[in-house]
């Protein structure tokens, strides 16, 4: 889904009322003027290039290494429609193949690539310039840092922009905001002009090449210091406690043991901490969900906790080796022993038990992020006065941090113990009070609650009406309620379509649904989705970008990449789903490849995608490998992959929909055409 913002009064656009822009065709998108250009390049050796009018061609630096300026190369956009910048970084072997390698000692330099903005009118001191472009690079995270120039490589100061290193994230297009006041450093005390901004793009580590690319390019000139955009957030909250006190999202997470053997742990939104009897270990169980007979909370998350007591022996005082000690009339010294029991007998230890000897776990799908919004609302009651407090778990028993989340009272103070009574309280945590994630939170899903600083029994009831993270900080897989083993599908040929049955009762069972009569009602929003990356996806979109949507009354085509395409439209391989149900808990999927579209399956050979069931936000996800029948035949022997079973029986026109006996015209059967009459 999108995100929306807002930007708000103070935002520098380029062409418009608060300065002038000085970059030529920023978006890539129009005609290059002949001869000139803003965007220009230095170091990546181009063949046929030689001396020009515009000061392309061979250079020599002034540390005497040769090197090439010419234009900038702009290519077809890969990641979307349109046009961008290339600018290819080459390693220091490919440099030194070049002849165009630049060190300084031992380092090669971040200088040795530069990309140039040129712009069309020079740019006195006290001015002040605003940059803003995107930047992508699909093998590696990096930086580069900008310089005063002249003219491409006419270099006058190695510092421009007040927050003068530009990072980026690899894989996604990082939108860049920078502003700097032309001082006389950046006209070399007046002798020379600034007209060009140099980014340093090369990395020092020097051991791989890579690409990077530029698009939406705007340097705009103003009289007065410009703002930084401000951004407001208006993506909404996601509620992980989608159902109150009868949240049941299902987490998976690894378990070590005291063996340190892994094992898979499934735990839902509230858990306990118990002892097991039989083992005397601690294990974890889901909490009970009881009546209240309150009219306002009728129902309540029920923490229960135990009394203790102790008993105190003698015992032989033994030294460090387990020997006797005695005294001087030789008398076996003895010493006081004391154990501690839980109410119903079994062991604590030989210390009183602490507050966190008894703890309740609250866990989400949603992995929590060092400052960000959240919001955690809920009401607590007991059968008796007491005390709690919290800490922050991974997940529920992997400690992390303490005293983790807090309250603010009426005098605006933090406090870190919640008073419990016998009647209702509420506590609104976090975005309520101006508050954020901590940092001891950081990568936790589990808000626990430490129960015993009573130190006695007793029975809390807690009553959640939201556990909320801001929308734009949330992932697909933390909304992603199930996952079941990879399905592989074998691609069919020319117009012979087999329909493909797909288990969905894990689908069925994460909605809490029973089966697909509610697909006709049109009432609850369910759409499909595919999630393999597209040619050319949209930028600046989370990762459901990757997919098209489809209401599943219709049915429909979706090739490969994830786009919708008609049905007459068939020129790749294409995802048919069928939305009428067989059993009530199955859908068909036939898959095509079209011979006359040049994509063939060898042996071997398979395309991975997904296939993700969206309801209310939420996704249940098929991971599938597409492949010859050959290849999904020798798939379906391999552990965690299954082969979904082929329903012969169903009937197909020409444009690949399903059609019953009633249906007049060429049809396709089990494989093979005929007429119905």
């Amino acid at each position: 889904m999108k995100k929306l913002f807002t930007l708000l009064v103070g935002v520098l656009l380029a062409g418009n009322a608060f300065g002038q822009e000085l970059i030529i065709n920023g978006d890539l998108e129009g005609e290059q003027q002949a001869g000139w250009s803003s965007f220009w390049v230095q170091d990546t050796k181009a063949e046929g290039v030689t001396d020009e009018a515009t000061g392309q061609g061979q250079i020599t630096h002034s540390d005497g290494v040769k090197g090439w300026l010419q234009f900038a190369d702009i290519v077809q956009n890969p990641f979307k429609a349109g046009k961008c910048i290339k600018v290819h970084v080459a390693d220091k072997a490919e440099s030194d193949a070049m002849g165009t390698a630049r060190m300084d000692g031992s380092t090669y330099v971040s200088w040795n690539t530069q990309f140039y903005l040129y712009l069309k009118e020079a740019v006195p001191e006290g001015k002040w310039i605003t940059l803003q472009m995107k930047v992508r690079c699909e093998d590696r995270e990096g930086s580069m840092d900008g310089q005063a120039h002249e003219k491409p490589n006419g270099y006058t100061h190695y510092t421009l922009f007040t927050n003068n290193t530009i990072s980026y994230e690899k894989g996604k297009w990082n939108k860049i905001w920078r502003k700097a006041q032309i001082s006389s450093s950046h006209t070399a005390s007046g002798s020379k002009l600034f007209q060009a901004i140099a980014f340093n793009v090369a990395s020092s580590s020097a051991t791989e090449s890579f690409d990077l690319y530029f698009d939406d390019i705007s340097v705009v000139v103003s009289d007065d210091e410009p703002q930084e955009p401000v951004i407001e957030d208006n993506s909404g909250w996601v509620n992980f406690m989608r159902k109150g006190v009868f949240s049941e999202d299902p987490i998976d997470f690894v378990n070590y043991g005291s063996d340190e053997e892994p094992n898979m742990v499934k735990v839902s939104n509230f858990m306990l901490q118990v002892r097991d009897q039989e083992t005397g270990q601690n294990i974890l169980k889901k909490a009970d969900v009881v009546e209240t007979g309150d009219a306002d909370h009728p129902y309540a998350v029920k923490v229960p906790t135990q009394d203790h007591y102790s008993q105190t022996v003698q015992i032989k005082d033994l030294d460090a080796d387990g020997n006797e000690q005695f005294d001087e009339e030789g008398n076996v010294l003895m010493k006081d022993s004391t154990t501690y029991y839980w109410s119903d007998g079994s062991v604590i230890g030989t210390s009183a038990p602490a507050r966190y000897s008894s703890q309740f776990f609250v866990s989400t799908l949603h992995k929590m992020k060092a400052g960000e919004k959240y919001k955690l609302v809920f009401w607590i009651k007991a059968d008796k006065d007491a005390k709690i407090a919290t800490q922050a778990h991974t997940l529920p028993t992997k400690y992390k941090d303490y005293n983790t989340f807090k309250w603010v009272d009426g005098s605006g103070t933090e406090q870190s113990e919640f008073p419990v009574t016998t009647e209702w309280t509420k506590f609104e945590l976090g975005d309520p009070q101006g508050k954020t994630i901590p940092s001891g939170a950081a990568g936790c899903q589990t808000i626990t609650f430490d129960t015993y600083l009573l130190q006695e029994a007793n029975n809390y009831y807690f009553a959640f009406e939201e556990c909320s993270f801001s929308e734009k900080n949330v992932t697909m897989a933390d909304r992603t309620l199930g996952t079941p083993e990879d399905l592989a599908l074998p691609v069919n040929t020319g117009d012979d379509p087999k329909a493909t049955t797909v288990d969905m009762a894990g689908m069925l069972e994460a909605f809490e649904i029973e089966d697909f009569s509610f697909l006709n009602n049109g009432k609850d929003g369910i759409t499909l989705l595919t999630l393999s990356k597209p040619e050319n996806p949209e930028e600046d979109e989370p990762e459901e970008i990757f997919s098209s949507v489809l209401p599943w009354t219709d049915g429909g085509f979706l090739n490969a990449q994830g786009y919708f395409v008609d049905l007459d439209f068939m020129d790749g391989i294409q995802i048919y789903l069928d939305d009428e149900s067989i059993d009530g808990s199955k859908i068909n999927v036939n898959v095509w490849n079209n011979p006359d579209s040049g994509i063939s399956f060898a042996n071997g050979e398979t395309l991975k995608s997904r296939l993700a069931i969206s309801m209310g936000g939420w996704y249940y996800i098929y991971n599938i490998t597409l492949g010859s029948q050959e290849t999904i035949d020798q798939l379906a022997g391999i552990k965690g992959v299954k082969q979904a079973k082929a329903d012969n029986g169903l009937i197909y026109n020409l444009a690949g929909q399903r059609v019953d006996a009633s249906y007049k015209g060429l049809v396709i059967k089990n494989g093979q055409k005929s007429i119905q009459k």
